[in-house]
């Protein structure tokens, strides 16, 4: 039986909900309402919009907070869509390396820093939280906006404080891959009430409540929910994707990465409709369980780290005995025959994913400081493999994965 790339945590109740909120789609805004109170117990005196997607609450953020030739910092190894958006917005962009320790941006580069930057996006890669205490106040130090990419960092914190907290503003993915989901979606908290005006107006003014877009999206929803079950994918997909593998690589790379939104020359920001009541309910079902979930994957993430620290021939990226992030991401390096080791394990059944879209520097995108040779983020892009850490797999198909991926990178 083949594991999926990944799951959809759904209870019984959610699938009713889903039906009841698409049956009887009314009083939308007052459970808009009741989630926003649930995140405004994480994210407290903060602004907060429901989004059809993070990267349209990165678009409008961004295009209020800065113009055009203003100059950003980003991580080497961040969300490529979001240099994107900045430089179709006519933006400046300079890339500072990352940090062996965690992989995200490395305050030690900080002497890079050009004195007329405007502005720094930091991402949480993996869910693991940056050092943004130290880059919080470099940039209050230097007057520069700082914005939080917390697509993958919900339910982490740092000192206590939950990531979104620190930055002007922050950035949270509720897609269909993330934790908690509204399937399809995004939330952006802020500080600054004119950022969240400009926001909902945006989004009252230009997004699509037109059936047919909705229905698209439902029908997408839809498979991947079917898809989350280990016997269903192993019927509907599992063979597909071992065919396009195979004999169709190109393809098979298009569809598992069709998120990353970069087959497009230029950012649509109405590319998703409004959130539709059903998605909202189950992001108020996903909050109520978050806690929850977050502890399973803890355990999971323990028992990941126990028996893959045993092989030579694999790097367990960040520290899985920490209790302050999420752990939504397991992570590790390949230190060899990262391809080969890649095939066997899907040959097994196992679909990881293979976490080589990171590096920033490696797409055709134009920045200030082009001839830089970002080593330590080369050294780790192209032999990065992210687990399926999901609290919707058991135990012992936790284990499972575990064992067949150190035995393929033992080459056994």
């Amino acid at each position: 039986m083949a594991i999926p790339f990944f799951s959809i945590d759904l209870k019984t109740r959610d699938f009713f909900s889903i039906i009841k909120n698409i049956i009887l789609p009314f009083n939308k805004d007052k459970l808009e309402n009741e989630l926003k109170k649930k995140l405004s117990s994480r994210y407290p005196n903060k602004f907060i919009s429901l989004l059809p997607s993070g990267r349209l609450g990165f678009y409008l953020t961004i295009k209020y907070l800065f113009k055009p030739d203003d100059l950003i910092i980003f991580s080497s190894m961040s969300f490529p869509l979001y240099i994107k958006i900045a430089k179709q917005l006519g933006m400046r962009v300079k890339l500072i390396d990352i940090s062996e320790k965690d992989l995200n941006i490395n305050y030690e580069n900080f002497n890079q820093i050009d004195k007329n930057c405007k502005g720094m996006v930091v991402t949480h890669l993996f869910g693991n939280p940056c050092e943004i205490g130290k880059i919080k106040k470099f940039c209050e130090e230097k007057k520069i906006i700082l914005i939080e990419d917390c697509a993958q960092s919900f339910d982490s914190n740092y000192g206590g404080i939950e990531t979104g907290n620190f930055g002007v503003a922050g950035i949270i993915s509720t897609s269909l891959l993330k934790i908690p989901t509204t399937l399809s979606g995004g939330i952006l908290v802020t500080s600054n009430e004119s950022l969240y005006r400009n926001t909902e107006q945006w989004m009252k003014k230009n997004l699509s409540n037109n059936f047919f877009d909705k229905l698209k999206l439902f029908v997408k929803i839809f498979i991947f929910i079917l898809n989350s079950y280990p016997k269903i994918y192993s019927l509907l997909s599992d063979k597909i994707f071992f065919f396009l593998k195979k004999y169709n690589p190109r393809i098979y790379r298009k569809i598992l990465y069709s998120g990353m939104g970069m087959k497009d020359n230029f950012f649509n920001p109405k590319e998703r409709p409004q959130l539709s009541k059903y998605q909202i309910a189950i992001g108020l079902s996903q909050i109520e369980r978050c806690t929850e979930m977050t502890s399973v994957r803890r355990k999971n993430s323990q028992s990941l780290q126990e028996i893959l620290s045993n092989s030579k021939n694999i790097q367990v990226i960040n520290n899985h005995s920490d209790n302050n992030w999420n752990h939504q991401y397991f992570v590790i390096k390949i230190k060899n025959d990262f391809q080969k080791v890649l095939n066997k394990v899907f040959n097994q059944g196992i679909h990881v994913m293979d976490e080589n879209v990171w590096d920033c520097s490696a797409y055709n995108f134009e920045i200030e400081n082009q001839d830089s040779k970002f080593e330590i983020t080369k050294n780790y892009d192209g032999a990065l493999l992210r687990i399926q850490n999901n609290s919707f797999l058991n135990h012992k198909q936790i284990e499972h994965i575990a064992k067949v991926i150190k035995s393929c990178a033992d080459g056994k």
